[in-house]
């Protein structure tokens, strides 16, 4: 279980950099001034999409995936973390890189929409099964 958790975690982390490098790029071209970042006052519009897209990717990764992250955990304390666990785990993981790659790269609204789905049925799976795995100990 720890091999999916670090996956997400690079994940979260190779999006921040990429969001990173989209606020600095808009600082350097001038599309967005630096005392933006003080309190974040523009509206969404008037901000480059790329910022935002990165950004709204960024803030993505830390909503649902702390239940994730909480799966994994519980299922190595319980010791539920058999082959089919193991791969709900990872077709999350896949699911969350799709989503983010399509969030990054064209933002096609559908096809990110269907991973974000994806995503949470492999989630709620998994919690189903750790439901089941610690009712039949």
């Amino acid at each position: 279980m720890i091999y999916p958790m670090a996956a997400m975690v690079l994940l979260t982390f190779a999006v921040a950099f990429a969001m990173l490098g989209a606020r600095i790029s808009a600082v350097k071209n001038r599309q967005v001034p630096l005392s933006y970042f003080k309190t974040y006052n523009l509206p969404a519009d008037q901000l480059p999409e790329r910022m935002v897209l990165a950004q709204r990717c960024y803030h993505n990764l830390l909503e649902i995936p702390p239940l994730f992250y909480a799966a994994c955990l519980a299922a190595m304390a319980i010791n539920a973390t058999g082959t089919t666990m193991i791969a709900l785990a990872w077709l999350y993981v896949i699911s969350r890189i799709l989503q983010a790659i399509v969030h990054l790269s064209g933002n096609k609204v559908l096809w990110r929409m269907r991973a974000f789905l994806l995503s949470n049925l492999f989630l709620l799976a998994m919690w189903g099964l750790l439901v089941f795995a610690y009712t039949a100990v």
